[in-house]
């Protein structure tokens, strides 16, 4: 079953596991017993921020034989802004 945030008016936020048919509906707080409204909240999401990205940077350099065969050709018909680019 998964875990809702909820909000009691009077106590604050809580969680509360409810079936997932049962989504939309109010859940008792654990505190006073009233009915908490369904709270919004937003996901994290991981790998958004570029410092929590791992960086392959420093061992991707264009000099290395095992990157280079993987670089469009200098006359690439595909792409041709990113063979420009890379010259």
């Amino acid at each position: 079953m998964p875990t809702y945030n909820y909000e009691c008016s009077d106590c604050g936020g809580f969680e509360a596991r409810q079936p997932i048919a049962d989504y939309d509906r109010a859940a008792p707080c654990p505190t006073c017993g009233m009915l908490g409204a369904r709270a919004l909240s937003v996901p994290a999401v991981m790998g958004t921020n570029r410092s929590t990205v791992p960086s392959t940077d420093s061992h991707a350099g264009d000099d290395k034989p095992n990157y280079r065969r993987l670089r469009h050709p200098t006359a690439c018909p595909c792409c041709p802004a990113v063979s420009q680019s890379q010259n």
